[in-house]
């Protein structure tokens, strides 16, 4: 079992249990029974039940009972696992948390623990929102730090051929993976730089010479950024296309006939 997938199945665990431990709590107005939650469907069965949990947990009271009951469960530890358990249990349970309530469907985390059919392409795309939900704990606040995080979250989901449609595509779902706390500066880089972003993409440059070429990254954060790489700088004009040896190139794809013409 991962530990993705076992935190999401300690999550499911002691967030059932938390609804009987709130005894005033008004959530105690949803039924759970059998029959709500037994449909003989498994797949079925599996989304009720995260439905039911996500709403839960987008309760605050219910996280801070939550955190307790299993901060002492830690505590049953011996003294040195215990002080690891309560650390671990500090830094992931809000990002687990995050990720239920702000990015994952339900019927995509019964997908990804095997209750629900899904496609190669959905299993992929889910395992790595669980992935990048859990790394991003622990992952630099920096302007630098994020937009590098970003790009490379791109680079990793693009498919071997870099085409126009799939970059696109791609930023249209990539803000939704990120942190819920970070997804309002991701839509204002993509919306911003995205002509930019996409031709750098297009051209194979790394997410620290994306970062660097729209000077989200300076100075020793990221490496210099040959701006011949991009295809709209590159073929910019006759002059910026001799300095950068790519005329050839500009004449047959980039420019229309009779516009190279004036030097």
């Amino acid at each position: 079992m991962t530990a993705a997938t076992l935190t999401l199945t300690l999550l499911l665990s002691v967030g059932l249990q938390g609804h009987a431990w709130d005894g005033n709590n008004e959530m105690n107005s949803l039924e759970i029974s059998p029959d709500n939650l037994e449909t003989g469907d498994v797949c079925q069965d599996c989304t009720k039940m995260f439905e039911l949990l996500v709403d839960m947990l987008s309760n605050a009271d219910l996280q801070k009972k939550i955190t307790a009951r299993i901060d002492s469960l830690c505590a049953q530890l011996p003294e040195a696992p215990a002080k690891i358990c309560k650390q671990e249990v500090d830094k992931m349970l809000p990002v687990a948390i995050t990720f239920l309530t702000g990015m994952a469907k339900p019927a995509e985390i019964c997908k990804l623990v095997g209750l629900c059919g899904s496609s190669d392409s959905q299993e992929k795309m889910l395992s790595y929102f669980v992935q990048q939900t859990l790394q991003a704990a622990a992952k630099p606040s920096t302007q630098c730090s994020f937009c590098v995080f970003l790009f490379k979250t791109l680079e990793d989901l693009l498919p071997r051929e870099r085409t126009e449609g799939a970059v696109i595509k791609l930023f249209e779902e990539v803000c939704h993976i990120v942190p819920s706390a970070h997804r309002g500066q991701c839509e204002a880089i993509i919306s911003k730089y995205g002509k930019t972003v996409l031709d750098a993409i297009i051209g194979y440059a790394t997410p620290e010479a994306i970062c660097a070429l729209i000077h989200l990254c300076k100075g020793q954060e990221a490496p210099a950024v040959d701006p011949c790489i991009v295809p709209t700088y590159q073929c910019r004009d006759i002059k910026t296309a001799v300095k950068c040896g790519t005329v050839s190139y500009c004449l047959k794809f980039a420019w229309k006939p009779l516009t190279y013409d004036a030097i």
